[in-house]
């Protein structure tokens, strides 16, 4: 089945259409924001790297106080064998004012454009958060690291970015270092030797592409602060999520960059495991 399709938390035995109603007006999920979610590659019919983003799920659910219901690993296994190759996408909204939380999944194909940045490349621009680094370790209820559904932020940096002609953004602090971008980590090649910022110590989201990946990588990794200087200086920049891969960022501030070996391999080494290789 190509998709898209919907398989709820309470029932993933049946395979729904997109359009089915599911969310009451008042379900806090809309009404404020008060929900989580995880995207998910899907390839050969399985969920690539399940176990990380459950745990992340369950992270984001308790920092956003929602009792997450049990069966998602049975949801995402019955999503993910409905496409071929494809995406996954898990959510759980906190319910309305009274009821039990709503969970359910959405899957389909993977966006071409999505494809397309993978395969090619993006250009990027660096925009601020407009906080210092250390604010949202040190400010827990402004949900950093936290993967909910309150994505206006991410959206408009991205549109941002567009309107400028190019693909995507990555966040800086106030004062100047390197956090994340709208829906990826980032990762930095310079001096033979790969750099992500610290999630914990820097309040951004701990990225399950990342963790899968960069173990394989080829050359030392540092997890550590990263200043905005080196990023303008790097060799090699990549843009890691779940569903785009790793992508290399050929254009940052109107520099072009080169798609180097390190991120090649960490590409092709992120694909592989995709499909269990």
């Amino acid at each position: 089945m190509a998709g898209p399709v919907l398989l709820l938390l309470d029932d993933p035995t049946r395979v729904l259409d997109v359009a089915t109603p599911l969310l009451r007006a008042d379900d806090l999920g809309v009404v404020r924001g008060e929900a989580v979610f995880e995207t998910l590659r899907v390839a050969g019919g399985r969920p690539a790297f399940l176990d990380l983003h459950l745990r992340r799920l369950r992270r984001s659910a308790d920092r956003v106080g929602i009792e997450l219901p049990e069966g998602w690993e049975q949801l995402a296994t019955a999503a993910a064998a409905t496409q071929d190759d494809g995406m996954l996408r898990l959510t759980c909204t906190k319910g309305a004012p009274g009821a039990s939380p709503v969970g359910f999944a959405v899957a389909g194909p993977l966006p071409p454009e999505t494809v397309r940045g993978r395969e090619h490349g993006i250009r990027v621009a660096t925009l601020t958060l407009g906080v210092a680094a250390d604010v949202r370790r040190d400010a827990p209820w402004l949900l950093g690291g936290v993967k909910s559904t309150s994505y206006a932020v991410n959206m408009a940096t991205q549109r941002a970015a567009q309107q400028r002609g190019l693909d995507d953004a990555i966040w800086v602090s106030a004062d100047g270092e390197v956090l994340e971008a709208p829906t990826a980590t980032v990762a930095v090649v310079r001096g033979g030797r790969v750099a992500t910022p610290p999630a914990d110590e820097v309040g951004i989201l701990p990225g399950t592409t990342a963790e899968a990946t960069l173990a394989r990588s080829p050359v030392p990794v540092d997890v550590r602060r990263v200043r905005a200087d080196e990023l303008a200086e790097a060799d090699e920049v990549m843009l890691l999520s779940s569903v785009r891969g790793v992508a290399p960022v050929v254009e940052l501030d109107g520099r072009r960059l080169a798609v180097g070996p390190v991120t090649t391999a960490l590409r092709a080494a992120f694909e592989a495991a995709v499909r269990g290789a």
